[in-house]
């Protein structure tokens, strides 16, 4: 599956053709991404990024996630997904990351756009979540950007790198998407 943004950006669905490019970013980025994500210094090799995109392919095939790479001009780079999909509920939560590169040029904002648009009209999901680690200020600019509501602190709500840290909640209702 393919969501098309633009001419040069455009989201696709997660699989194991995107391993090796993904595993590159990861590498290079490494310094830059793992203060966020925690298995960042668990990959070793494109096979990590192979058994994700099996079991992503298994939690799609059950509703249960959507992942996608972002690529523009037909490069990688970034990731974004629809994930812990909630269907008796029609709740789901973005997730997202971006090569130190590509970080600033506003394509994390219109890729959560157009996973936007894909909850709410094509999963006819009625909430969707996206959560922050509290110092996260670059990631938490997004949401802010879309007109998220700002719900609050979960404290301790996730673990990182051997503490547990607050993360900022936020939510955008169906009701509220324009």
């Amino acid at each position: 599956m393919i969501l098309s943004i633009n001419d040069h950006l455009s989201l696709h669905t997660l699989d194991r053709t995107h391993s090796n490019s993904i595993f590159q970013l990861v590498i290079e980025d490494q310094a830059y991404l793992s203060p966020w994500l925690p298995w960042v210094g668990l990959v070793r090799a494109p096979s990590f990024f192979d058994n994700y995109a099996d079991a992503s392919q298994l939690r799609r095939k059950h509703g249960g996630e959507f992942a996608f790479v972002i690529k523009e001009n037909d490069t990688i780079v970034g990731r974004i997904g629809l994930y812990k999909i909630d269907t008796q509920n029609h709740i789901g939560e973005i997730g997202y990351w971006i090569s130190s590169s590509n970080q600033g040029k506003g394509l994390i904002t219109q890729a959560t756009q157009r996973l936007l648009t894909f909850g709410f009209e094509e999963l006819k999901l009625n909430r969707i979540e996206l959560k922050c680690a509290i110092g996260n200020t670059k990631s938490q600019a997004v949401p802010e950007r879309l007109g998220f509501t700002k719900e609050g602190i979960a404290r301790q709500a996730e673990f990182l790198h051997g503490v547990y840290v607050d993360i900022v909640v936020y939510s955008k209702l169906k009701s509220e998407f324009v």
